[in-house]
């Protein structure tokens, strides 16, 4: 019974797949022998490489219309970053992204798993099982469903896109933020082997290496593999030290605690074949990655001084004459914290075939059948800072118990039975999870391409299973290091939450640009999605602050999105555009919270320019949203909530620029701007949109670097590389609304408020030089190198707990191909 709903979302899957690949079997039969499919995967990088010196700016080729077309002819806000760019910032996985695009701010909640990406205002990004992205990735057209697994570490990128602004018709489902495609490198069909290695401080080692194979017969093939690990940069006083859950979730035993909080550990590789047998290509990836890692450290800012924090902050403050630990930190980060945090492990792999035939000069048919997995196993993590406090089951009893005089709860907390022992914990807010998920998804697209228009069409289709288990505790001892049952769950809603949630999206869609002349097109295009949800609950807490109890429950959601642009080319470089384009992301239910879908209308005008001899480009782009039933998770009093919280309205401007005033010398930058106005925002029945701010958004960010890459150093080669970065956030909120008193004043408004900074990044080194028959590389790398350390998510759990980020990272790197 647990896989039926699976294997009934595969068979409807295969049968479109089948559909698929009979249709292009058939067509192959009439398509010619010599005929070769294109090479999507095969841009032209941007930007100065880090090879060859040049002159101009160089082409970018990109598929953010599902099309090979150069970027500056694509009606389209995106950034476009190609492997050599990605090798000199050392990107290896989406989490390093940040800031590379305009509008492009990114967060891990703690957990190094779990992302909060923002683009444009929107963000994405819970830990649950039932809340789709709002940001959509791709991975080699590939949809990934959840957001938790969705930080693949990828050891061959051949090229990312960042696309910006609602994705109604052409991507695999709706997003209302944006989407991020990734595309890794195919196989080249002869031998050859890239590979480096690098070493840094806390003991940071990187290894990567690809290796092609010569072709045989009609198949090329690629294996790629990567090893990523790095020090925790904060020690753990609780290390080694665990935690009980049996009684509450049997199958999560005791959760040892970690002895380094920040630490990575990623093992990841990389299978790529191609088959090309006339007009027919095939392209098969597999991918797996296991990532063992922990939380960043979370300390606490204060105890918020809401309904909660009248019970909590006498406990806080009694911690000096218990031995507890507050992880208490308002002037900056903390060297070592006492936390209840696991390790965490997640493997993720996947499966994907496309098949790509050229039926004609102008008609091509694409079917994409891909199989995705990955598992997270039990792991507690310390959001509440308080792993370290120490209070019994008796203490709190006295504190709650009405009509004692100050001297009987003196000598209640006091008493020699009632103390904590060194494993009786206290946590303001306890949590650990487990999920896994499966998916599959079958797309099947038609282009027809000739000099009046271009048409994309296709079906999509997408099967998810995702089961969940979440522990909470809330206000909750743990006498000798275990979870008990207590007489004070009812009261403030700890226990355990199960559930399974199992998702249906099915979709058609077509877009056409229309030729009306040699320099104005006219583009439309519509999808249509149906997305049939069910969420099954077994257990829930009281915690979760949802409505719905233990059942099963069903809702089906339609919608009809479309996408409009006039496109006009006035000058050969220049390309004019205005773009109207809706987004919309599916309902559904969080642990017991029904919420409904949101949607997005945008309007947005740009222009994408290159002049001076191909020496300069600039593409600017503005556009205003409006942003309606936005869905929100927020806390407050211990209890989750999650809302449709109504209406906004976020409007901004981009501008990108790239400049190469001499020959190996590419000078680059981007600046944003986004304001964000709620009109209505009702939080947990409230009126909030007056003083509510979207968290970790920055109304402005920016970018600039210089590359350099200097003229040969030999006949045979070799050239000195530079690169010098800074990416600039304004400041952000931590929480949504300001943190209130019980007398509705703002508090902790200073610790809230994270101040604007720079990140500065560099490298300097040799390439290229010629060693035997290879190619070798040095460089010497620094990240942060202004030893920048800011909060990057903070969560008022009873507790205003944050987390600060690694400061300066620097180390050494070696590479050679042949």
């Amino acid at each position: 019974m647990k896989a039926r709903h699976f294997r009934k979302g595969l068979l409807r899957g295969t049968i479109l797949a089948a559909g698929a690949f009979a249709l292009t079997g058939a067509l192959a039969g009439t398509a010619h022998a010599e005929e070769q499919a294109p090479d999507d995967q095969s841009a032209t990088e941007p930007q100065a490489s880090t090879g060859a010196a040049q002159s101009s700016i160089q082409e970018i080729i990109v598929t953010a219309q599902r099309r090979e077309e150069s970027l500056q002819k694509v009606p389209v806000a995106v950034t476009a970053i190609g492997s050599e760019q990605l090798a000199a910032l050392r990107v290896t996985s989406v989490r390093n992204l940040a800031g590379l695009a305009p509008s492009l701010q990114f967060n891990t909640q703690g957990q190094q798993s779990n992302p909060t990406i923002i683009i444009r205002g929107v963000a994405s990004g819970t830990s649950s099982n039932s809340v789709d992205p709002k940001v959509g990735m791709y991975v080699d057209g590939v949809y990934i469903g959840r957001a938790v697994g969705s930080l693949l570490d990828f050891s061959d990128i051949q090229r990312v896109e960042v696309l910006r602004g609602p994705q109604g018709t052409l991507f695999g489902r709706n997003a209302t933020s944006g989407a991020i495609s990734i595309v890794t490198a195919a196989p080249k069909g002869e031998w050859g082997v890239k590979a480096t290695g690098s070493y840094g401080n806390y003991n940071a080692w990187r290894g990567k290496v690809s290796l092609d194979l010569p072709q045989i017969g009609p198949f090329s093939i690629r294996l790629s593999y990567l090893h990523d690990q790095i020090d925790g940069d904060v020690t753990n006083t609780m290390g080694g030290k665990g935690l009980n859950i049996a009684l509450r979730a049997p199958e999560f035993g005791t959760q040892r605690f970690v002895n380094k909080l920040g630490y990575r550990n990623v093992d990841g590789g990389q299978v790529a074949v191609r088959g090309e047998f006339g007009a027919l290509t095939m392209d098969y990836r597999f991918d797996y990655t296991d990532t063992r890692s922990s939380a960043r450290a979370m300390q606490s800012l204060g105890v918020i001084p809401d309904a909660s924090g009248q019970l909590l902050a006498p406990i806080v403050a009694l911690q000096s004459f218990f031995g507890g630990t507050t992880n208490e930190g308002l002037n900056g980060p903390l060297s070592s914290v006492a936390a209840a945090t696991s390790e965490e492990h997640i493997v993720t792999q996947g499966h994907s075939l496309t098949l790509t035939l050229e039926a004609s000069d102008n008609f091509t048919v694409k079917s994409i059948s891909a199989y995705r997995k990955f598992r997270q196993d039990p792991t507690i993590f310390d959001l509440g800072s308080a792993g370290g406090m120490r209070f019994t089951l008796q203490q709190l009893g006295v504190l709650l118990t009405p009509g004692l005089t100050p001297q009987q709860v003196q000598g209640g907390l006091f008493n020699p039975a009632n103390l904590p022992g060194p494993n009786d914990y206290f946590f303001p807010l306890l949590s650990a999870r487990a999920t896994n998920q499966e998916q599959f998804s079958q797309e099947l697209q038609f282009q027809l391409t000739n000099d009046n228009f271009d048409l994309t069409a296709g079906l999509f289709y997408f099967h998810e299973r995702s089961p969940g288990t979440e522990v909470l505790g809330i206000l909750s001892p743990t006498p000798n290091a275990t979870i008990v049952p207590s007489p004070f769950d009812a009261i403030f809603g700890s226990g355990i939450t199960r559930t399974v949630g199992v998702n249906d999206s099915m979709a058609g869609y077509a877009q056409l640009t229309w030729h009306l002349s040699d320099n104005f097109d006219i583009t439309g295009g519509l999808r249509g999605t149906i997305d049939d949800r069910e969420l099954d609950i077994t257990a829930i807490s009281g915690a979760q602050g949802g409505s719905l109890g233990i059942g099963k429950y069903k809702q089906t959601y339609k919608k009809l999105t479309y996408t409009g642009i006039a496109t006009w080319r006035p000058a050969e470089q220049t390309m004019l555009f205005a773009k109207v384009a809706t987004g919309y992301v599916s309902g559904g239910i969080l642990s017991g919270i029904p919420y409904r879908p949101e949607n997005m209308t945008s309007y947005e005008v740009g222009a994408k320019t290159q002049f001076l001899d191909n020496r300069v480009r600039l593409n600017i782009a503005a556009y205003y949203n409006d942003y309606n039933d936005l869905q929100t998770q927020n806390f407050i009093n211990g209890r989750q909530f999650f809302d449709n919280a109504g209406k906004a309205k976020i409007k901004g401007f981009e501008a990108e620029l790239d400049v190469v005033p001499v020959r190996g010398l590419n000078l680059s930058g981007s600046i944003s701007y986004t304001n964000f106005d709620y009109d209505t925002f009702v939080l947990n029945g409230q009126e909030v949109a007056a003083f509510a701010r979207p968290t970790y958004f920055s109304n402005w960010t920016g970018r600039a670097a210089a590359t350099y890459t200097s003229p040969d150093l030999t006949s045979n080669g070799g050239h000195v590389t530079g690169l010098l970065e800074a990416r600039y956030r304004s400041s952000y909120f931590l929480t949504s609304t300001p943190l209130r008193n019980l007398a509705g004043q703002e508090v902790l408004e200073d610790r809230n408020r994270q101040p604007a900074f720079w990140l500065v990044n560099g490298r300097l080194g040799l390439a290229d030089i010629p060693v035997g028959g290879t190619r070798v590389a040095i460089s010497a790398f620094g990240d942060n190198l202004l030893n920048e350390r800011f909060i990057s998510f903070g969560a008022p759990v009873l507790l205003f707990t944050g987390t600060y980020e690694r400061g300066r990272t620097y180390g050494v790197e070696v590479g050679f191909s042949f």
